[in-house]
């Protein structure tokens, strides 16, 4: 029996091999970054060409599932008409009319 990774090396002059080893080593760092699992996953597809007889027509697909770093929650307060704010609307704000004297705009 033949080896796949043969037949790795030897598809499209051997980009497929490429393609897998880089998608590899983004998924490696990945992981060592985000401390979270991740996947490669390399399809071949063989199809038959009319007629029958040996040969082969084979399509090769690589994909990686990265894991990503999760991002923080952030806290918004919500109006009476479902807007989001990062102020409560509903409070008024401490100083605010201080802050504008000093800043002339009282």
């Amino acid at each position: 029996m033949r080896p796949i990774t043969d037949v790795l090396r030897e598809a499209r002059g051997g980009r497929v091999a490429d393609i897998a080893s880089s998608r590899l080593a983004e998924l490696v760092q990945a992981v060592d970054e985000t401390g979270k699992p991740g996947a490669i996953t390399i399809t071949i597809k063989v199809k038959p060409e009319k007629g029958g007889g040996s040969q082969k027509q084979l399509s090769f697909d690589v994909k990686a599932k990265l894991p990503e770093h999760d991002l923080p929650e952030a806290t918004f307060f919500s109006d009476a008409d479902g807007n989001l704010h990062r102020t409560d609307p509903a409070q008024r704000e401490m100083f605010s009319d201080a802050a504008a004297a000093r800043a002339g705009t009282a």
